[in-house]
């Protein structure tokens, strides 16, 4: 009888045992709805439209890689794999490895963030004399006032040794557009600066800097400065994710040169995590905002807050629950990429890739999930529909901001309509000014279009600027500024397009240029993106203090178009291939242009070391043998021109039959 209690007793227990078992709630797996955002934005990537196709995707959380998968294939022709060490241009995350370098610097005391940039790079000057203002801080915080980006010879397919001497003497016939510190329109020209100033006072090259001082101490055994010789695990630029592109080296190191891995630049944030590296002190400036004066006349926080290096050092809707959010885009010719710092959970989310995306959509969501998933923000937010507020009368000085603007989104006509209390956009269309929206006055300064888009105008350091807000946060940056008007000067420029004569035979980027003119500004000429004042025969100004990426044109002795560093011929002035010519270089990154003017088949051998680039009669880009990898061309091109180029002494052979 005992025995059969004991029996009982024992076969209860388990019962029990069983039944907690199969009650008991099911753990869930960690991290699953962020790993779950980044499969699914990773797999949509390489298979959706785009050109992308290669992806890595890597996830840090209070400082562990918890995830980390590439996606699509890092080499189409021999169907590999993206995998943990598939290595991908970062493009300008390369910025924040360069303003960790200042750092380190000033650790050892041999710079100050607001020491003047002459006193210790004595071979630095400019045209502009208030280049003597520029100090450390404004070459990371894209306060500086400098052009914005030599780009020639900034990508090629292999590395070049030449840029920085090459930029460094451009940058000695250039002028500022704006005072220093006063804006911060984004400028790559100001870390060139700043890859000097370590270089000078290391006493060491920058990709060795980086070496031994941040990539060796952290672990970043898959970073390097470009790519390496027959490099084994590399992510290829493809059109189409298909036609395999050269292999892009980014001679612009300090901006936009550095090659990595997603979970190498987990681990590089590390740096700003604990004073190991850096002093606790240069952590802290390393993760405040870097803001220009102008924001000190404001009346609005900037929507993007620039940091040493960083995009941004806050993003809303984050900022306002309480969490710090950084964030580093990055993009080149062949590469897209992305990084965001969360420093109180010590998280960190990183996207690289080899084609084209929008870097802060594509990888926000997965940000979002992580912090819903690890509690730091709620699942859902709620959302308060805004008020319809009624029309207001305009303010009697509003009249002072109506006239021409230039920004982002082309040249404006702005102007008020004092009966219906509206402000009216007119948008130049290459002939004639198109209205293209309206807004209505709310009040407070504030115009709200039909979308709901609100802007104001403030005057900043003199400048009238429109300002568009971020709604519902309140934060605000420049849209445009305003041009001032004056009396047509006389000049020599004409209305033409414009063609390089003076590009390294690998540079990736081949530009064209086109300069017209607008009636109801005759003391300005547009070249592309931006505007300019013409102030004398052969010579303009930069007049967009919030536009990144300006170059003053001037004519030199032989009408040629000066743009940056870039020595341009008119394409009326091109000459005719004759009969028979054939085409001499001599070297010295000098080409030879052409138009072809009879009817017939083209047909030229591409030398070794050679190539040829053939612009349609529009400018179009017909063929480029860089890209191509073509040798020998046969073309039908009747009204085009073809650019020789070579970076030795050469001789192309070319006909037509």
């Amino acid at each position: 009888m005992k025995r059969i209690v004991k029996l009982a007793t024992i076969g209860l227990v388990l019962v029990v045992l069983v039944s907690c078992s199969l009650f008991r709630p099911t753990q869930k797996e960690p991290f699953v709805d962020t790993k779950q955002a980044a499969r699914q934005i990773g797999t949509a990537l390489v298979t959706g439209d785009g050109d992308v196709s290669a992806v890595s995707i890597a996830i840090m959380h209070e400082g562990a890689i918890v995830y980390s998968q590439g996606f699509g294939l890092r080499d189409v022709e021999n169907n590999l794999p993206v995998d943990s060490h598939t290595r991908f241009n970062i493009g300008s995350i390369s910025k924040i490895f360069t303003g960790a370098s200042i750092l380190l610097l000033e650790d050892e005391g041999l710079l100050k963030l607001d020491d003047k940039v002459v006193d210790l790079l004595p071979n630095f000057t400019m045209a502009d004399e208030r280049h003597k203002d520029i100090t450390v801080r404004m070459l990371l915080n894209h306060t500086s006032g400098m052009p914005g980006t030599n780009m020639r010879n900034a990508f090629s397919d292999e590395p070049s040794s030449v840029y920085l001497q090459q930029s460094m003497q451009e940058f000695a016939n250039s002028n500022l557009k704006h005072d220093a510190g006063a804006f911060s329109p984004y400028c790559n020209d100001g870390f060139t600066i700043a890859q000097v100033l370590v270089e000078h006072l290391s006493g060491i090259p920058f990709p060795q800097f980086l070496q031994e001082r941040i990539f060796n101490p952290l672990g970043m055994n898959d970073s390097s400065v470009g790519f390496q010789p027959q490099e084994e695990n590399m992510a290829y630029g493809y059109i189409e994710r298909a036609i395999r592109l050269p292999v892009e080296y980014a001679n612009i190191t300090a901006s936009g040169g550095l090659t990595s891995t997603a979970e190498d630049l987990c681990r590089f944030v590390a740096i700003a995590m604990e004073p190991t590296l850096l002093r606790e002190e240069a952590i802290t400036e390393y993760l405040r905002a870097q803001p220009p004066t102008y924001l000190l006349q404001s009346g609005y926080p900037p929507l993007l807050s620039y940091g040493l290096g960083w995009d941004f050092v806050s993003w809303e809707p984050y900022r306002s629950q309480g969490i710090q959010v950084l964030g580093k885009t990055g993009g080149t010719l062949e590469y897209s990429t992305m990084i965001f710092f969360l420093p109180q959970s010590q998280s960190a989310v990183v996207l690289l890739s080899s084609g084209h995306l929008d870097p802060i959509g594509t990888t926000l969501p997965i940000v979002d999930a992580l912090l819903k998933e690890t509690g730091q923000i709620p699942e859902k937010t709620k959302t308060e529909k805004a008020k319809a507020l009624k029309t207001q009368p305009l303010p009697p000085d509003i009249e002072t901001y109506s006239g021409y603007y230039y920004g982002g989104k082309g040249l404006l006509r702005l102007s008020f309509e004092p009966h219906t209390s509206s402000l009216r956009f007119e948008t130049y269309d290459g002939s004639t000014f198109v209205e293209t929206d309206t807004s209505r006055y709310i009040g407070d300064g504030i115009f709200e279009n039909q979308s709901g888009t609100w802007n104001t105008f403030e005057t900043l350091n003199t400048v009238p600027c429109l300002m568009e807000i971020r709604r519902p946060y309140n934060v605000a940056g420049i849209a445009m500024t305003k041009l001032s008007t004056q009396p047509s000067i006389e000049h020599s420029f004409t209305p033409s397009s414009y063609v390089p004569a003076n590009l390294p035979a690998n540079d990736l980027y081949f530009p064209v240029f086109t300069v017209s003119f607008i009636e109801e500004l005759p003391s300005h000429l547009i070249v592309d993106n931006a505007i300019y004042a013409i102030t004398g025969q052969t010579e303009t100004s930069m007049v967009l203090p919030a536009l990144r990426d300006q170059a003053a044109p001037r004519l030199d002795e032989n009408d040629h178009l000066i743009i940056g560093s870039y020595i341009c011929m008119n394409t009326s002035d091109i000459r005719a291939l004759e009969k028979g010519e054939a085409i001499t270089i001599d070297g010295d990154e000098k080409a030879v242009l052409r138009e072809i003017t009879e009817q017939g088949t083209f047909t030229c051998t591409v030398p070794e070391g050679g190539r040829i680039v053939v612009l349609g009669p529009d400018l179009s880009d017909l063929e480029d043998t860089l890209y191509s990898g073509s040798d020998q061309l046969e073309m039908d091109i009747f009204g085009s021109y073809v650019v020789f180029m070579a970076d030795r002494p050469m001789v192309f052979q070319p006909s037509i039959t």
